[in-house]
Order: C-alpha cells, then structure tokens, then sequence
C-alpha cells in the first residue's frame, strides 16, 4: 500500500479540500465584495492563491466575474478548480481497487461536470454564487461519501492524511494573508464583511456567536481558527486529526518511525498550550512563521515515511 498508491491516495483528497477551500474564499470574498464595494481584495487573492501579479485594479462587479470565472475554468491557469478536479480524478482513477466505487463516482461526476463544453460561456451570465454553490455541492457529496462507504484502512488513513494538512495550510495562509495586526483599534468595515461570510461559509457562524457572544473581533477569530478544538476547520482540529491518523498507518504497516509521530506531536502539544495572550506577546508573523516550519517538517516526514519509494 505504500508509495505510489498511497501518494495518490494523498494527493486525491489535498485537491478535493484545496478546491474546497478555494470555492469557499471564492465565495466570501464576492459576498464581502457585494456588502463593503471595494473590490480591491481580488488583487491579493490573485497574487497569493495564484501566484499571478496584475498591474490593473479590479474596481467592479465584472471585475469579479471575471476572476471568478478565471479562478474556475481557465485551463490556461494551473490552479483553477478545473484543473484541481482534473488532477484528483487521475489520482482516484488510478487508486480504483483502493477506494468505494461511490467514492470514484463521486469524483468523476464532478469532473465531468466540469468539462462541458463552453461551461464557462453557460455561466457567465448566471449568479456567480449560485455557480459556487453548486460546484461546492460535489465536494460535499465527496466527503459524505467518503465518510460512509469508505473503508477504515491504509486507503482511508492515506486520504484523511491529505486532506487534514491540506487545512492547516490552509488555515494558516488564511491567517497570514487576512491578519497584519493584533493591536487595531478600529474594525475595518470590509474586514467585518469578510470574516461574516467566511465564517457562514465554512460553517462557522453559528459556533462563533455562542462561543463569543461578540462583533467580529481580530482576537476572537484567531483563537477560534487556532485553537479551538471544537470548529472542524481549526488548525488545533486539523493537527489532531493528522495525529489520529498517522498513528493508525504506523499500526497498520508495523512502521517504527517515531520521527513523523515526534513532530506532528510537539506542534499539538505547543498549540493545546497556546492562547491569544502568547500569540500576542509572540507575534502574529512570528507565531504563523514557527507553525509553517513545523508543517514544512511534517509534510517532509511524510514522504520519507510513508512515499519515499514514490520518488
């Protein structure tokens, strides 16, 4: 089960999560966009999620329309959801005999959907939310699926492994790109806007409120996407998970390798132990910085452990 197999198994489910990801920032940043008008934020999104540097102002609504059917469907750019479904396809198509039957048709139906001819030309003039929402649909058959025809094995573990540190990235890119400063003394409205609907997005709106009983406070929102073990989009969550998993690996493969273990371990145990204080006294970029190391090191322990004969 090892190497090739279990890199595809990997790899199947980071695309899936970070195409998640992906329509989820999509659709917050549009509806921030609609609440706040300032559509300014699409050139950070662009130059972070894509790696593309635009010297024009994205200053309207078809200004978003555009990206948002360039982020999708432009074959030409390599991290379009398109092109992420395209690789997970191949990832399940080749891992067939590993996962349920539902599970492979679950990801060939969503990139079937996506390869209609002229799909972009069908959309444009459609409600570029109802489009998401409708994309999003396919990731959550995808993970419900998963969750209860899939069997608990190497397969599964495998898959679980790629998607939980697909978050934590995620999450701490979020972090890195959304909060500067710890010590604001005013709100800025279009921030408000955005953790609103990012919140209500990725589900945690309502976990929010009856944690803090608060207006969107900066503080509030990193300890909730850090260390709250409760919000399944934690990067504390994600960690846990990645632990759970490996040590099942580990036990299913006779694997005597502690060094994946160690490391994944001591970030658990240095986020259970981490507050909003700390984080303060610390630094926000500082913080953020020693969290990439540890999962820089966790990602190469990975491969070393479970991929090496991949490479």
């Amino acid at each position: 089960m090892l190497s090739r197999v279990a890199n595809n198994l990997f790899w199947m489910d980071r695309y899936m999560e970070r195409s998640y990801g992906l329509l989820n920032l999509i659709k917050t940043n549009y509806n921030s966009t609609l609440d706040s008008g300032d559509y300014s934020s699409w050139n950070k999104i662009m130059q972070t999620y894509l790696g593309i540097e635009y010297e024009k102002e994205f200053t309207s609504h078809q200004d978003s329309i555009s990206i948002i059917l360039y982020i999708l469907f432009d074959d030409s750019n390599p991290n379009s959801v398109h092109n992420m479904i395209i690789k997970a396809r191949e990832n399940a198509r080749s891992v067939q005999e590993h996962i349920s039957r539902e599970l492979w048709l679950s990801v060939n139906k969503f990139y079937l959907h996506l390869s209609q001819d002229n799909i972009s030309v069908k959309y444009k003039k459609n409600d570029p939310i109802t489009i998401v929402n409708e994309l999003l649909q396919f990731n959550h058959i995808y993970y419900s699926v998963a969750d209860i025809t899939q069997e608990r094995g190497n397969a599964y573990c495998f898959m679980n492994l790629g998607k939980y540190l697909e978050r934590v990235v995620q999450s701490v890119d979020f972090l890195s790109i959304r909060i500067s400063n710890l010590n604001q003394n005013e709100e800025n409205l279009y921030e408000s806007y955005f953790f609103k609907n990012l919140l209500i997005s990725i589900g945690g709106y309502q976990l929010y409120l009856k944690t803090f009983k608060s207006i969107f406070n900066i503080e509030n929102i990193i300890e909730m996407i850090v260390v709250n073990e409760s919000f399944p989009r934690s990067i504390i969550y994600s960690v846990n998970k990645l632990q759970v998993h490996i040590k099942r690996l580990n036990e299913f493969n006779k694997i005597n390798n502690r060094d994946l273990i160690f490391t994944v371990g001591k970030l658990k145990n240095s986020l259970k132990y981490t507050t909003i204080g700390s984080i303060k006294s610390k630094g926000i970029d500082e913080f953020l910085k020693e969290i990439k190391i540890a999962l820089n090191q966790i990602s190469v322990n990975i491969n070393r452990t479970y991929f090496y004969q991949t490479y």
